[in-house]
């Protein structure tokens, strides 16, 4: 099963000493097993036979829609490393250069917009999950109640990822901005 081996590389690098992939990754891949499950329930429920003809074109269009947010979420779990390894080399410059400072601080401020971003994808993601709970077939309404377990916590995630690099940015404008995105999820 190359699916099997594939979770394992993953999680052996997420479980390594290295930094990345990190909190904001797992929480978009988080993020992506619900929107995966979400479109399995969806796909189920199209072809069955007893699915009511009405719900068909629904059906498609949240399968379009639950697709487009999944290859969203696949693209920012590998730009929050990309986000946390700028923030490390930002962290390595000379402590007497002067641009030091400043590229610390966008590094951070990148740091969180990643999660910020992430968040905002699984709150439309659990949307979806919402609108199309009542359309699946209740046999496999356990799938979808655990992509609505699994966006939340791919949200959660990210709030925490978001408050941690907030706690360290010095511009007042940027702090406030990450502070209404945490009251806004």
């Amino acid at each position: 099963m190359q699916w099997a081996r594939n979770a394992n590389q993953w999680l052996d690098a997420l479980s390594s000493a290295d930094p990345t992939p990190g909190g904001g990754a797992a929480a978009a891949v988080t993020g992506a097993m619900g929107c995966s499950l979400l479109l399995m329930s969806l796909r189920t429920t199209l072809k069955r036979k007893a699915t009511p003809v009405q719900h068909r074109p629904i059906l498609e269009k949240q399968i379009t829609q639950t697709e487009a947010l999944l290859t969203q979420l696949k693209e920012l779990a590998a730009q929050d490393a990309r986000a946390y390894e700028g923030y490390l080399s930002a962290t390595k410059l000379p402590k007497e250069n002067s641009a030091r400072p400043q590229a610390v601080q966008e590094a951070l401020w990148q740091a969180a917009l990643v999660p910020a971003q992430t968040a905002q994808v699984c709150k439309q993601g659990l949307a979806l999950v919402e609108t199309a709970q009542p359309l699946i077939d209740k046999i496999i309404l356990s799938d979808v109640a655990c992509a609505r377990h699994l966006l939340r916590s791919a949200a959660d995630c990210c709030a925490e990822n978001i408050r941690v690099n907030a706690a360290y940015i010095t511009q007042a404008d940027r702090a406030e901005q990450l502070q209404q995105l945490l009251r806004d999820l």
